[in-house]
């Protein structure tokens, strides 16, 4: 069955609410002074290990730009550190250092404070159907 357009926009709107509430919240309830972003860069250094700005940037869908932007303040404070490449001085790989991962665990608890919250509001049910709607629909991206 296809929704009718107004449909889906409403859709679409309460979902960015709801993600948006989420990040506020995150926020609020964070004491760490990075955004979201910064928090994606860490995770995906620490699950996919050292890489190239370049490639990072496609894995997390930014822009080049704006991932050199978040670097300055990752590197600042000595969450990521920056090397060049021995053979090709203009190729560098970030990597996550252990105060990043310090930073990234505690950016974890409160994302799961956040999401216990959120999600205390839905049966077990009901979250096992969200669950399985979201990756359905993240599915039909790949």
């Amino acid at each position: 069955m296809i929704m009718k357009e107004q449909t889906i926009f409403n859709l679409l709107h309460v979902m960015d609410q709801v993600t948006n509430k989420m990040l506020i919240r995150f926020q609020q309830e964070s004491e760490l002074s990075l955004g979201i972003s910064h928090i994606l860069v860490l995770l995906e250094l620490h699950n996919e290990g050292e890489q190239r700005p370049s490639d990072l940037a496609e894995a997390l869908g930014y822009t080049p730009a704006s991932l050199t932007h978040l670097s300055t303040k990752l590197i600042q404070n000595e969450y990521i550190t920056l090397r060049h490449d021995e053979e090709d001085r203009r190729t560098k790989y970030w990597q996550i250092t252990p105060l990043g991962l310090e930073v990234l665990n505690e950016a974890k608890k409160y994302g799961q404070k956040v999401r216990t919250e959120l999600f205390s509001h839905l049966s077990e049910t009901e979250q096992m159907s969200l669950l399985k709607i979201y990756t359905k629909l993240n599915d039909t991206f790949i």
